[in-house]
């Protein structure tokens, strides 16, 4: 499963996964993880997917320059 971190709210990480948002427990998501991460479940925990989240940066930043290029 593969989701992106929404937001944090203490101890629980507010994931979107399929356009859905998921509470879960901070004891779940690797010490890592950060808002904006795009993240995977494997054996148990939440952890960073490094190249989707690199991927997903980049294409928001090209985005943005698209944007504000006049």
């Amino acid at each position: 499963m593969k989701g992106i971190v929404d937001r944090i709210e203490g101890e629980i990480y507010v994931i979107e996964v399929k356009g859905k948002t998921k509470d879960v427990e901070k004891s779940l998501v690797n010490k890592d993880v950060k808002v904006n991460d795009v993240v995977v479940f494997r054996n148990g925990e939440w952890s960073v997917d490094e190249n989707e989240t690199l991927r997903r940066s980049e294409k928001i930043a090209k985005l943005m320059n698209d944007v504000w290029d006049d």
